[in-house]
C-alpha cells in the first residue's frame, strides 16, 4: 500500500485553517476571564435577587400566618356573636311576630305632634315624679279627712242659712253686690 502525501496547497490551506483556529481559540481564551467575570457578576446579582425574593416570601408567609391567626380570632368572635344573635332571635321572634301588627298600627297612628308631646312628657318625668311623690302622702290622708270636710261643709251651710236669716242682711247683700259691679 502506498502512502499518498498531500500537495503543498493542501498543506498551506490546512496550516492556515489551524492558524485561524488557533487565533480564534486564543481570542476566545483571552476574553474568557472577562466573560467569566461578567457571568459571575450576573450570577451574584441573580443570587442576591433570589435571596431578596426569599426574604420577601418569608415576610409574606409570616404576614399570612398573622392574618390567619387574626381571621381565626374573628371567625370565633363572629361565631359567638352569631350564637348570641340566634339565641336572641329564638327568644324575641315570637314576641316580635305578636307585636308586629300593633307596632305597625302604632307607627301609622302617631303624628309628629304626638311624638313631640311624648318627648316633652319624658323630659318632664323627673319633675313630675318629684311632685307626685310629694302629693301622695297628702292623698293618702284624704280618707280620714273627708268626713271632717263633709262635716265642715254642713257647718258652713248652716252658718249661711243663719246669716241669711239675720234681719237686714238682704240690704247688706245688695249693697255688696252694687260695690262689686
Amino acid at each position: 500500500m502506498a502512502l499518498v502525501l498531500p500537495g503543498s496547497s493542501t498543506v498551506v490551506r490546512s496550516v492556515g485553517d489551524v492558524v485561524h483556529w488557533s487565533l480564534s481559540t486564543v481570542a476566545f481564551a483571552v476574553t474568557l476571564p472577562t466573560r467569566l467575570e461578567a457571568l459571575l457578576f450576573s450570577v451574584e446579582r441573580l443570587v442576591a435577587r433570589i435571596n431578596q425574593i426569599a426574604d420577601n416570601a418569608d415576610r409574606v408567609v409570616i404576614g399570612a400566618a398573622a392574618v390567619t391567626v387574626r381571621a381565626e380570632t374573628l371567625v370565633e368572635a363572629v361565631e359567638q356573636t352569631s350564637d348570641i344573635a340566634g339565641q336572641l332571635l329564638e327568644i324575641y321572634e315570637p314576641i316580635a311576630l305578636q307585636l308586629a301588627p300593633l307596632a305597625a298600627r302604632f307607627a301609622d297612628d302617631l303624628s309628629e305632634a304626638e311624638v313631640s308631646a311624648a318627648i316633652k312628657l319624658i323630659d318632664q318625668l323627673p319633675e313630675l315624679t318629684d311632685r307626685v311623690t310629694a302629693v301622695l302622702p297628702i292623698l293618702g290622708t284624704l280618707d280620714s279627712v273627708s268626713p271632717e270636710i263633709h262635716e265642715l261643709l254642713g257647718v258652713v251651710k248652716d252658718l249661711r242659712q243663719a246669716i241669711v236669716g239675720v234681719p237686714g242682711f238682704h240690704f247688706f247683700r245688695k249693697r255688696g253686690e252694687a260695690k262689686l259691679d
